[in-house]
This record gives structure tokens, sequence and C-alpha cells, in this order.
């Protein structure tokens, strides 16, 4: 079992290694460009480099149903070993990612301190919560997050994979009716959100809870799905 789960790891890590290489080269190269435009112009700007990787992470766990399940079910492995995999590489990559993130903007910040600029900033999104800016407290909040939207990414790719483009607008529909449903919108806020002035006391282990919960349906729908999305059957 092992064996055949460190396949698995090793044809996630494969299947992402050029996007991974392609998105930090743009993103270092991008917040590179505005710190030079910065200093050019003698102009201001707040770069919030986190929601990028929010973003890569949500989009990677909505891709990874579809690039990665038929293949490795293909070549031997069990759906548990798969569901099993997904969920440490998205462990992984969330950790890998929240630790080049915090590493970088640390390097950055130490040149744009030397060059003696203070019209760029940038903007971490633990000073939105309660916690103290701390370098380990960017790396847990960074990890929490990507971690919580690689698990939803990941379960709605599910979604679409096996019910096709109609099941997985609808699935949209429905969490977007949600959202905007004010007495569900402020339970769900009154539970995971502790507001403080303009800080947010987010509960993370409710947060990492709510992450590992989303894994569950997963189970449910490829434990006898076919090799073929929903939407070519």
């Amino acid at each position: 079992m092992l064996k055949d789960m460190r396949a698995v790891l090793y044809y996630l890590a494969v299947d992402m290694r050029f996007s991974f290489i392609v998105f930090w080269s743009i993103m270092i190269l991008s917040i590179t460009t505005m710190f030079l435009i910065v200093l050019s112009f003698d102009t201001n700007m707040i770069v919030v480099t986190s929601m990028a990787i929010y973003i890569f992470c949500g989009i990677t766990g909505f891709l990874t149903t579809k690039e990665t399940f038929p293949y490795c079910i293909k070549l031997g492995a069990t759906r548990n070993q798969y569901l099993l995999s997904v969920l440490i590489y998205c462990v992984i990559v969330a950790t890998v990612f929240s630790t080049i993130h915090i590493i970088y903007l640390k390097i950055f910040n130490q040149i744009v301190a030397i060059s003696g600029s203070e019209h760029f900033l940038t903007f971490h999104t633990v000073e939105a919560t309660a916690l103290a800016n701390t370098w380990y407290n960017q790396l847990f909040v960074d990890t929490i997050i990507c971690f919580l939207l690689l698990s939803f990414g990941f379960l709605l790719g599910t979604i679409f994979y096996r019910t096709g483009l109609i099941g997985g607008l609808s699935t949209l529909a429905l969490i977007v009716i949600i959202a905007i449903f004010p007495p569900t919108r402020n339970f769900l806020l009154d539970i995971l959100v502790d507001m403080e002035g303009w800080k947010q006391g987010l509960n993370f282990l409710l947060v990492l809870g709510v992450a590992l919960l989303a894994y569950l349906p997963n189970w449910g729908m490829l434990r006898k799905a076919s090799t073929l999305p929903g939407a070519t059957r």
C-alpha cells in the first residue's frame, strides 16, 4: 500500500512541477517589476501576495481530480490509496507554498528596507487577523487557508468530474445562495469568525476541521467512479 501511495504522490508531484515553476516565476517577476515601478515613478503601492497563492491552491485543488484520478486508477492505484495520497499531497502543497512565500517575503522586505523605499508595502493575511504579525503566524495562517482551498477545490472538482457541467454549476449556484442567504451567512460567520474592529479572530482549528470534512464526500463520489469524466460519458 505504501509503495502504491508513494507512486501516486510522485505522479501528483510530477503533474504539478511545471505549474509550480511557472507560478513562482511569474510571482517573483511580477513583485520585482512592481517594486521597480515604484522606485522609478515615486508612486505608492500595496501588494497582497497571499491572495495569489490562495487562488493558485484553489485552482490546483479543482483540477486535481480531472487531471490525475483516471491515470492513477489505470496505473493500478485503488480509490482509497488515491484519496489518502491526495490528502497528503494537499498538506504538502499547502506547507511548501506557505514556506516559500514566507521566505520570499522576508528576503524581499529586506531588499525594500535596504533601498530605503517607504512607498512599497506588502500586506500579509495575518495582519487582518487577531494574531501577531510574526513569521510563524504567517506560516500557520497561509498553510491553513491554502489547505482549506485545496480541499474545497478538490471537492468541487470531484463534483464536476462525477456529475458533469450541469451538476457542477448547480453546486456552485447552491453555494452562492447559501453565501448570500443572511441567516446561513451570519451563522457561518458567527462560528468561524470573531470580529474585532477591522481584524478577524478566525477559529483556525474549526477551519482545519471543515477542510478535513470536505474530503469525506470525495470518497463517496469516487468509490465507484469511472475513469471517464461525467461530461464525456
